[in-house]
């Protein structure tokens, strides 16, 4: 197929368009506070790939993983920077906004009745139990969310390789996540330029389905377009992302950068209006500004800042920060809204949260569409799907880590293994009852 036929094929007019084209506010926010309330750790990622291409058909898989790349890509906690780029992908800045705080008010309000429980009373009764209980579950809901990654992630011999890749030198090497996403993006730009003159590297974009004899021509998907194409769309498979026109004018852009930079004069007024929340904003700002790696990778710097540096909380009080963090739904750096309670109330958890987020949330806000752009080239695209590929790799050593600190003994093994099959084969039962089922139990066993 020569570049003009694929180039009219990838054309608009070939879209074919869904019953509805626009994501009404209010249906996105609902779903992004359901997601955020059944979503711990990296499990939101799987919770959120449900939702926006299984249920809701907003993306598709191809659309979602793009997106995955790019939070990855970022500073600040992945989880969250997803949500913002899925939401400006549907409905702008408006969306981008409704996605991201609907996805943090459950967790954010729950923090904020345990802060004051713990900094009132001296301690949070069953949070040990509540910990080791759900620390379980969410192994078995991240097992299967790499489950799931893998099967829209892993398509091609080249995918394998780079998730394995990924896996490797995070376990054995300790590489950094930036380090690790570089080197995949090195690797899958060169297979992609060498694949067009090596017949032998053209075969490593060949998917599994081509390689077992399930399609045509093997340097062809089962639907006989070339590798890296965008797949034919359908009625069902089409998606109502694809029929989002990209904000790229320069009107549109100077729009987009004039909200942000009023969102920031705001914000800064307002943590200018006391000495210890201007510290504890600039501090959260810069942090989420240039830490890369996930969430967990912001946790010395904060313990530094709000520890050493200033001495808003001690080690222990960090220590049981830490545990609320992770017994609550969402990333993990919803710690910053204990620190902002201890520093300053309910205003202060506030002023913590957002500045711990805004950066990565308004770098997500300017370059969605230039990239989103950027995906539909076939070239870029199988670049982007080595990046999403090495990811995944990763997440094999979160799960590893993760079952080494909490399968401890056979409850908890027990607990793993039902959130699994419920989540994977229970279609019916949502994962917030897994998680609130998982909670319950928690106390009773766990005591």
């Amino acid at each position: 197929m020569s570049p003009r036929d694929l180039a009219s094929y990838n054309s608009p007019e070939m879209t074919v368009k869904p019953p509805s084209s626009r994501v009404g506010l209010t249906d996105l926010a609902w779903i992004f506070l359901r997601i955020g309330l059944a979503s711990f750790s990296l499990a939101a990622l799987g919770e959120t790939k449900t939702w926006v291409t299984r249920k809701r058909k907003w993306f598709t898989d191809d659309e979602y993983m793009q997106g995955l790349a790019l939070a990855q890509l970022l500073p600040g906690a992945p989880t969250v920077n997803l949500s913002s780029y899925l939401g400006f992908r549907l409905r702008g800045l408006p969306g981008a906004i409704a996605a991201t705080v609907s996805f943090l008010v459950p967790c954010f309000l729950l923090m904020l009745v345990l802060s004051h429980l713990y900094l009132r009373y001296g301690e949070v009764r069953a949070v040990s139990g509540l910990f080791r209980g759900l620390g379980a579950l969410v192994v078995g809901l991240v097992l299967n969310t790499l489950l799931n990654l893998w099967k829209s992630g892993v398509r091609t011999p080249f995918h394998g390789l780079m998730a394995l890749a990924g896996f490797a030198l995070v376990f054995w090497l300790k590489l950094g996540i930036i380090r690790i996403l570089l080197i995949a993006g090195a690797a899958s730009l060169a297979v992609t330029l060498l694949g067009s003159r090596l017949p032998a590297v053209s075969r490593l974009n060949t998917s599994w389905g081509a390689l077992l004899g399930l399609s045509p021509d093997p340097h062809h998907g089962p639907d006989g377009m070339p590798q890296g194409a965008a797949p034919r769309p359908t009625g069902e498979q089409a998606s109502i992302c694809s029929q989002q026109p990209l904000p790229l004018s320069w009107r549109k852009i100077a729009a987009l950068l004039g909200w942000l930079g009023l969102i920031v004069a705001v914000d800064l007024a307002l943590i200018r209006l006391r000495p210890d929340f201007l510290a504890m904003g600039a501090s959260f700002l810069r942090i989420g500004a240039l830490t890369f790696g996930s969430g967990y990778a912001m946790l010395p710097f904060i313990q530094d800042t709000v520890v050493t540096q200033f001495g808003w909380l001690t080690d222990q009080q960090f220590a049981v920060a830490l545990a609320l963090s992770l017994i609550t739904p969402g990333p993990v750096t919803i710690i910053g809204a204990f620190i902002g309670y201890k520093v300053g109330g309910p205003l202060g958890a506030l002023a913590g949260v957002v500045n711990m987020y805004f950066p990565a949330w308004a770098l997500t806000a300017i370059v969605a569409a230039p990239y989103a752009k950027a995906g539909r080239v076939p070239g870029a695209r199988q670049v982007i799907g080595g990046i999403v590929a090495a990811f995944i790799g990763t997440l094999m050593v979160v799960l590893i880590r993760l079952c080494v600190g909490t399968i401890v003994d056979m409850p908890a093994l027990a607990m793993a293994a039902a959130a699994f099959l419920l989540q994977r084969f229970a279609k019916r039962v949502d994962t917030v009852w897994i998680v609130l089922g998982g909670a319950i139990i928690s106390l009773v066993v766990f005591r």
